[in-house]
């Protein structure tokens, strides 16, 4: 569900998890429902660390939440919410500034 404020747009996420091209276990977020990608934007390589570390929490916590892994059931998301620098039926796209945020709920 997109939600726009103003200039700022909030989004329900979840976790997709998938192989990378090392075979190692990975995850990205995505739009529950519609299932595009969701991008957080140019973060530097800290603010990166930090966002794996909370997606990490999530898989830690599955059994507690584990909706936040599925598409289309909703009681558990990633809200992300900031100035969206690129929306298409794809992908969103955020810009990465003190705007930018990303929470369970």
């Amino acid at each position: 569900m997109l939600i726009v404020m103003s200039d700022v747009t909030e989004v329900r996420c979840y976790i997709e998890e998938y192989r990378n091209p090392q075979g190692q276990r990975a995850g990205r977020l995505r739009e529950k429902g519609s299932g595009r990608k969701v991008d957080l934007g140019s973060a530097p390589e800290t603010e990166t660390q930090k966002f794996l570390l909370f997606l990490s929490a999530a898989a830690a916590n599955r059994s507690v939440m584990p909706d936040v892994f599925s598409r289309d059931r909703d009681d558990d998301a990633i809200a992300v919410s900031g100035e969206v620098d690129f929306d298409a039926p794809d992908e969103l796209r955020f810009v990465f500034n003190d705007r930018l945020s990303y929470v369970f709920v």
